[in-house]
């Protein structure tokens, strides 16, 4: 019987694996450091230089305050959602298709951030600008949710994650999610509760980090 008849398939049946050792491996990494750093960087475009000219400095800057603060809070949940990324790669033994594929898009919810963080600094008491910057950060807490999941089911970590400890890390995912879709709940009613809802969600790890058992710091 042939090697592609009723057999074991063949090797380039299978589901190609790229492990960390490859080139491949490290350009996947270089893509997403560079995509997050780009990200971040556009958020400050939503600072505008203010014009000495036409109106007394102070009152202009005091004009800019939302968009400060929609910098600071955009770039603290990105900065999150890195550090997440960071950790996960560095757990990593190997991506296969489906990771690959729950990686872009992450990274395309990170690369389209400016755009709803824009919208919070130019209407920060807006629903419609509101909703769809904490609908990203639910659908970013998802995907990083995914890739945990996937990555335990597949078995893909360099080390493996204990049944006990994979629980602790799920939580803290599920928690982040669960303080999101409140934010969103409120935004309806109160977009600028829904922002500050959304400035809890380093409170609620930094709880679970405190309860939980050693370890957690490396994967959570």
């Amino acid at each position: 019987m042939s090697a592609s008849g009723r057999g074991a398939p063949l090797a380039s049946e299978r589901p190609r694996r790229i492990e960390r050792e490859s080139v491949e491996f490290g350009r996947i990494a270089g893509l997403s450091d560079g995509i997050f750093a780009i990200a971040m960087t556009l958020l400050v475009l939503g600072l505008e230089v203010p014009d000495v000219g036409a109106a007394p400095l102070v009152e202009q800057l005091l004009g800019r305050v939302p968009n400060l603060i929609a910098f600071a809070l955009g770039f603290a949940l990105m900065a999150n959602v890195w550090w997440f990324h960071h950790k996960f790669v560095g757990q990593l033994a190997w991506f296969d298709p489906t990771m690959k594929r729950l990686n872009l898009l992450l990274l395309g919810l990170v690369a389209l951030a400016p755009f709803p963080t824009g919208l919070v600094g130019v209407a920060p008491t807006e629903r419609a600008a509101v909703v769809p910057f904490v609908v990203l950060f639910i659908a970013l807490t998802g995907l990083a949710l995914a890739m945990v999941k996937h990555a335990q089911a597949v078995g893909a970590w360099r080390w493996p994650l204990s049944p006990a400890l994979f629980r602790w890390v799920q939580a803290g995912w599920l928690a982040s999610l669960a303080l999101h879709v409140v934010a969103l709940m409120i935004a309806f009613w109160l977009p600028v509760g829904a922002l500050v809802a959304m400035t809890l969600s380093g409170t609620a790890d930094a709880l679970i980090t405190r309860n939980a058992p050693r370890g957690y710091r490396e994967w959570g």
